[in-house]
């Protein structure tokens, strides 16, 4: 009788162990699932970041074109009232 209470307990040992380790596994199956998520997340987040450093750039350049544009617009402006000055008088 005392060796079936034996390899009873240990047998309850086993079966809490082995509970534990399905436990344990179900909880890392999370991590990782949860893991991946935000794995995946943050390669959309770089290729956003990827896509509007593109984009700021574009923006710069037609900003860069626009000021240009406007100094040249500024200075013809100039030139021709200064020539509208001259025609008149003044």
């Amino acid at each position: 009788m005392a060796e079936d209470s034996i390899i009873s307990g240990a047998l309850d040992r086993f079966e809490a162990a082995l509970r534990r380790l399905e436990a344990a596994m179900a909880q890392a199956g999370q991590r990782e699932a949860t893991l991946a998520g935000a794995r995946g997340e943050a390669e959309a987040l770089r290729r956003d970041r990827a896509r509007l450093a593109e984009e700021l750039d574009q923006v710069r350049a037609k900003a860069s074109e626009l000021d240009e544009a406007n100094r040249e617009a500024r200075q013809r402006v100039d030139q021709a009232m200064s020539r509208i000055r001259k025609v008149l008088g003044k």
